[in-house]
């Protein structure tokens, strides 16, 4: 049995066509006609015939890959994010290859590298929590390989396509639905203090309080590296002050939000029962929980996801131009889970 695939050349002779005709005709040109393209199609399809997908990347001079670096996996932001990454990448014929930096600045630069040598067509983007000088990115557009930052904002990197998500309106939401159910304690337990990305949602807390005529108190504000000790350490210090104790939370991520009520209850902490809190992630497992938060920031990732391919789309197909830089914001929702 011959396995040999079947080539364009092959089908031409066959048909005793040339090999430009028979590829239009499986493209379904308007110049050439019905009956030979029903001919070629036909014979193509009894012979089994399957393009060769590296030949006509190479014509079009595109690996109809795209390369994804961002920190873990496990989050389940970045995990929901990437669904939307990928389905809108097959739609349009692209690949995805994804690296994990693990927020490690040296990993990160590693699969830059790495993709750059794997002649991706365009680079997305969610930055380690120690990523300030962009050399490494920078090498892409400077061969007109286009980047897309999203989720994380890249700060310090001023020109630049970005999509985010708008975390400052998400937490001056939660601040505010927090002082209407009467709190004027509320605690704000962030990510790694010194990280640009983090400060968003901050400032939103710090806009709630402002616009509400809720004092501001520095001993209510605790900042996470996110590893377990160091959150467990931010814990503590909000609830050191017996006089000062918060009455309820706003949390930079769901997970940091769980330790904090798994700590609580851990102390017998006398007004558990009556702490509210409320975190960014809305995972599909709160409702199974015997304390629940009281609501969630929807953060939309999918929604970011999709919005950032279809940004670097744009740039790779040349819609718009690389120094044309894009700023896309996702809208952020209070999601209600419990009121009783």
């Amino acid at each position: 049995m011959n396995n040999t695939p079947v080539t364009l050349k092959f089908l031409a002779e066959k048909l005793k066509m040339s090999v430009s005709t028979v590829s239009k005709a499986l493209n379904n040109y308007p110049t050439i006609n019905e009956y030979t393209k029903k001919r070629v199609q036909e014979m193509a399809r009894d012979l089994h015939f399957t393009p060769n997908k590296s030949a006509i990347n190479l014509k079009e001079r595109k690996s109809r890959i795209i390369g994804i670096i961002l920190p873990n996996l496990l989050d389940h932001f970045f995990t929901r994010s990437i669904y939307g990454v990928e389905q809108f990448a097959m739609e349009h014929g692209y690949n995805v290859i994804i690296g994990q930096s693990h927020d490690d600045l040296e990993k990160e630069i590693q699969l830059a590298n790495m993709l750059l040598k794997s002649r991706v067509d365009g680079l997305i983007v969610a930055i380690s929590k120690h990523t300030q000088d962009f050399s490494h990115f920078d090498q892409f557009e400077q061969i007109g390989l286009p980047v897309v930052y999203y989720t994380r904002n890249p700060s310090f990197n001023l020109n630049c396509h970005k999509v985010l998500g708008n975390t400052f309106r998400g937490c001056y939401q939660a601040t505010k639905f927090l002082i209407d159910r009467g709190h004027k304690k509320i605690a704000y337990l962030g990510g790694p203090k010194m990280i640009n990305f983090t400060h968003d949602r901050f400032n939103g807390y710090i806009n709630a309080l402002k616009d509400n005529q809720v004092s501001f108190d520095a001993s209510l504000v605790a900042y996470t590296d996110f590893d377990k000790e160091n959150t467990i350490a931010a814990i503590q210090n909000l609830f050191a002050n017996q006089e000062n104790t918060p009455t309820a939370l706003v949390a930079f991520k769901e997970p940091i939000l769980f330790d904090a009520v798994k700590y609580l209850r851990g102390i017998n902490h006398p007004k558990f029962d009556e702490f509210e809190c409320v975190g960014f992630g809305n995972n599909s497992f709160i409702s199974y929980l015997d304390s629940p938060p009281i609501a969630s920031i929807e953060e939309n990732p999918e929604s970011v996801g999709e919005n950032a391919i279809n940004l670097l789309l744009k740039l790779i197909n040349r819609e718009i131009e690389m120094e044309n830089y894009q700023k896309v914001m996702v809208d952020c929702k209070l999601v209600i889970h419990d009121l009783t």
